[in-house]
């Protein structure tokens, strides 16, 4: 339970390290954080129920804040949704935890040689940890495979990590087809009725696979509409397209992604499948039914054919 309502309201990090203003809603509060990054608390409902939440939330929420503001995609906690965005993190396989871990460090030390810098108290909310000696499991278990070394962690000290050139390897394990590595493009219908499919379904199914969802609506840039969504596509690994809704511009997206080589996973609301172009209905479409149900097999999908093909 929160101690002070200055704090963080998820992990009750100490105020004076804590930063809150208003979210650009009435009743949303914007918070800043060392362990949880920023996040967003929206509603007197989620407010409330925040000095509620037991430890086990908490730590979820606390990895699930961390992640998406790590990706530049800062979550929205309201009264109907915390469950949702904390369950994926509630139960990460060791593996997956291992691997995001590794394509961390990568995106921190940027060259080969260098060592990536860790917060031994803040840090370990970058992957689903609850607590620093889960962290340091992580590390050893990566460290004893060969894969990075350590130094660093005790007291105060800042952990220092690099990856071993067998480590660089796993974080990149074929040739680079363009695009920046671990960015998304994510084409779809901007509309209320599949907000959820990318708040909770899309968007945390990409951070979980420990990628960067860009969606061009939520991007900040002073240029000209398609010049951005054309640059982004370039700029990105992959593109997970959703034909919900049928716009022609994602059939467009995805066409000028595949020209590029890039790969595209393609996704259609169940109840829209056989309304889809004869084109690409021969596609492997993700038939989703809710946005859990789409966050679970997107999820499974981007490891399998984006991070896990050699």
């Amino acid at each position: 339970m929160a101690t002070d309502p200055n704090n963080c309201a998820i992990c009750d990090w100490a105020a004076s390290d804590v930063i809150m203003r208003n979210g650009g809603t009435f009743d949303g509060l914007l918070i800043d954080c060392p362990r949880c990054g920023r996040y967003e608390l929206v509603g007197v409902g989620a407010m409330a129920l925040s000095f509620q939440w037991p430890t086990e939330m908490r730590n979820a929420l606390s990895c699930a804040a961390r992640q998406g503001s790590e990706s530049q995609q800062p979550i929205r906690i309201l009264a109907t949704n915390m469950e949702d965005l904390a369950r994926p993190h509630m139960n990460s396989r060791a593996v997956d935890n291992q691997e995001r871990l590794l394509r961390a460090v990568a995106k921190r030390a940027i060259r080969p040689h260098r060592a990536a810098e860790f917060s031994v108290k803040s840090d370990f909310t970058v992957i689903d940890c609850y607590d620093q000696d889960e962290f340091a499991w992580h590390c050893e278990s990566l460290e004893k495979e060969g894969l990075l070394t350590r130094k660093g962690g005790g007291g105060a000290t800042p952990l220092y990590l690099t990856l071993t050139a067998l480590g660089w390897k796993r974080v990149q394990p074929f040739p680079q087809t363009g695009g920046i590595l671990g960015q998304c493009f994510v084409a779809m219908w901007f509309a209320d009725e599949v907000r959820a499919a990318y708040d909770e379904g899309i968007k945390p199914a990409i951070i979980k696979a420990g990628c960067t969802p860009i969606r061009i609506d939520q991007k900040e840039h002073n240029n000209e509409i398609p010049d951005e969504i054309m640059a982004e596509i370039r700029n990105s690994q992959f593109m997970v397209a959703d034909f919900t809704g049928q716009r022609l511009g994602v059939y467009y997206e995805a066409g000028f992604a595949m020209g590029l080589g890039r790969k595209v996973i393609w996704c259609c609301r169940k109840d829209q499948i056989d309304r889809l172009h004869f084109d690409t209905n021969h596609k492997n479409h993700i038939a989703w039914q809710s946005p859990e149900d789409l966050q679970n097999r997107l999820y499974t999908r981007i490891r399998a054919t984006i991070l896990d093909t050699k």
